[in-house]
């Protein structure tokens, strides 16, 4: 008897880490029904554009993709567009898109994930000749997740939404308020991951302060932290995604203490004007004093930090004032974003607006002080043997094989790159840092 043909889902996804964690969670709920990973949109049964809206720039990207594959889509496949980009345009204004892109056949919100199986479900029953309900699919499962990450390192979202309402951002509008996740169904999924293989593993939420907040749980991110830092197997927990207003001493000492957590934070204070961050609706707190009661209360800290610049009433003295903190406060990394006036959020009403030019003049007057600060605090570690996770082979540079060290956060910071002998893919290895550029150093392996 011919065997059954398994259904196929091609998945692009689009954005942030934790929009990742969102695309393998769709990713394992449709394998867990008989699909089967698919690279090809044109042999797809089922593709899954999860898209990003956030910026503008995210939106045009979301809509290049939903072409790009609709145009590539086989008779009776279904396109579903997901995440933020059905979350931002509702109403009027879904119907607009939806008219304007006819080949998506489903959009789901956020909101909307809970009924995916069931969509899934009535697929299925349509065409029932395809499936083979037994199915279970090649990779990584880890509970209703299939990794897209290398096996040894992954992404944990402890919360959806956000509580707070900055005049820039429209993350509260696309998805919502604060939800915690509960403490032992991550504690299980994390106890998946590294049953895995992962050593690494990077807690996310749009901010990891206020987790059990919702609840009414004071304390309850320390006490998430250390229960996940008892997990067998796990090696690494970074933090990423924490907003300033929430590292109290009791919780930056309670980090440091705890095996396994490593000690670098990544706090977005977007700017050092305190007048400009009030407009914001940011702390107005001087940051140059929290971050140096973090390196007081947690010696040895990395710290990464985001800046904003184009803030609508920006002047050169509120940039001569941020340029100074970032030689003082000496990040170890540093992103720069530029305003834009996205339609929903506050800000775009604004008086105040910079053009385009000025914005981009000041972003790149941001990143050439932190490269300056960034070189010397590289150079400072040469010398240093340091603990490394391998990453695999650079790109474009043959064998040489790369890696992070404690303080460098996946995708987002710098590498090391391995000289003289080579280690393996996903290993923990230790090395001795032998040369520094601004983002990246080299290494060598230490027995």
């Amino acid at each position: 008897m011919k065997a059954k043909k398994k259904p196929r889902l091609h998945l692009v996804s689009l954005g942030c880490a934790k929009n990742l964690v969102d695309s393998e969670r769709l990713l394992g709920a449709a394998a867990g029904l008989g699909f089967q990973p698919e690279t090809d949109p044109a042999e797809a049964d089922l593709i899954l554009v999860n898209t990003c809206a956030f910026l503008e720039s995210a939106v045009r990207e979301a809509l290049e993709a939903l072409m790009a594959v609709g145009r590539r889509k086989k008779p009776g496949a279904v396109l579903a567009a997901a995440g933020c980009l059905p979350a931002r345009y509702q109403g009027a204004a879904g119907a607009d898109l939806a008219r304007g892109l006819p080949e998506v056949d489903w959009w789901l919100k956020p909101a909307d994930y809970p009924g995916f199986e069931a969509k899934i479900a009535a697929l299925l029953r349509r065409r029932a000749r395809l499936i083979r309900p037994a199915f279970t699919p090649d990779g990584r499962a880890a509970g209703r997740r299939l990794t897209g990450t290398p096996f040894f390192r992954a992404y944990l979202k402890i919360a959806e939404g956000c509580h707070r309402r900055c005049a820039f951002c429209l993350i509260p509008a696309l998805r919502g308020p604060l939800v915690s996740y509960d403490p032992g169904r991550l504690a299980e999924e994390a106890a998946l991951l590294a049953a895995g293989g992962v050593l690494e593993l990077t807690l996310v939420a749009q901010d990891l302060t206020a987790y059990g907040r919702d609840q009414g749980r004071p304390g309850a991110l320390l006490s998430l932290v250390k229960r996940l830092a008892e997990t067998p197997g796990l090696a690494w927990l970074r933090l990423l995604y924490a907003y300033p207003e929430g590292l109290t001493e009791k919780l930056v000492r309670g980090l440091a203490e705890t095996p396994k957590v490593l000690p670098y934070l990544d706090l977005p204070l977007q700017h050092a004007a305190p007048d400009l961050l009030r407009r914001m609706g940011r702390p107005a707190a001087p940051p140059l004093a929290l971050v140096e009661r973090l390196r007081r209360w947690w010696p040895g800290l990395a710290l990464r930090t985001t800046l904003m610049v184009g803030f609508p009433g920006e002047t050169e003295a509120h940039l001569a004032e941020l340029l100074d903190f970032v030689a003082r406060a000496a990040f170890d990394h540093l992103g720069v974003f530029k305003f834009s006036p996205e339609e929903g959020v506050r800000a775009a009403g604004f008086p105040g607006q910079l053009p385009a030019g000025v914005k981009e003049k000041r972003r790149r007057a941001v990143l050439a002080a932190q490269r300056r600060v960034a070189l010397a605090r590289n150079r400072d570690r040469l010398g240093q043997v340091v603990e490394v996770l391998v990453e695999g082979p650079a790109e474009g540079a043959g064998p040489v094989m790369t890696g992070r060290a404690w303080f460098q956060a996946p995708e987002v910071d710098g590498l090391v790159y391995f000289d003289g002998e080579q280690p393996e893919t996903g290993r923990l290895v230790k090395a001795r840092l032998v040369k520094a550029e601004a983002y990246d150093l080299a290494a060598r392996l230490v027995f």
